[in-house]
C-alpha cells in the first residue's frame, strides 16, 4: 500500500483538517519506529536504508495483511490526538496497540532475534 492509498482512505474515513504532508510525516515517523524496534532487533537477509523523504508514492513499511488496521489506527491516534478528541484518542489508541501487537508478532515468528544464534558456554 503507497501512503497515498492509506491518506485518501483515512481522510474518507475521517474527515479533518490535516495536510498530506503532515500525514506523510506521522508515517514516516510510524514506520521508523517499526524499523528500530521490531526489524532492526531482528536478523534480517537484507540491509535497507530508511527513506529520507516520504511522498505519496512512498510504500510502506508494513504489507497485507496487517497494513490497513495498523496505519489507519495509527494516524487515527494523530488526528484524535491533536484534535483534543480524548475519548476517541483512547479507542484508536487500543485498536493501535492491538495492530501493534500483530506486526510485532508476525516479525518474531518469521525472524530470529539479534543474539540469539547459539549456544555459549
Amino acid at each position: 500500500m503507497t501512503a497515498g492509498e492509506l491518506i485518501a482512505q483515512v481522510d474518507t474515513l475521517r474527515p479533518n483538517q490535516y495536510s498530506a504532508a503532515q500525514k506523510l510525516q506521522w508515517l514516516q515517523r510510524l514506520d521508523g519506529q517499526i524499523r528500530l524496534e521490531l526489524e532492526e532487533t531482528h536478523i534480517s537477509d537484507s540491509e535497507e536504508t530508511p527513506q529520507t523523504a516520504y511522498t505519496v508514492e512512498s510504500e510502506l513499511r508494513v504489507a497485507f495483511p496487517y497494513d490497513t488496521e495498523l496505519y489507519t489506527a495509527y494516524l487515527f491516534c494523530q488526528i484524535d490526538l491533536h484534535n483534543g478528541e480524548i475519548g476517541r484518542y483512547n479507542q484508536s489508541l487500543a485498536l493501535l496497540a492491538a495492530a501493534w501487537r500483530q506486526v510485532a508478532d508476525s516479525i518474531n515468528r518469521k525472524r530470529m532475534p539479534k543474539g540469539c544464534g547459539g549456544w555459549k558456554m
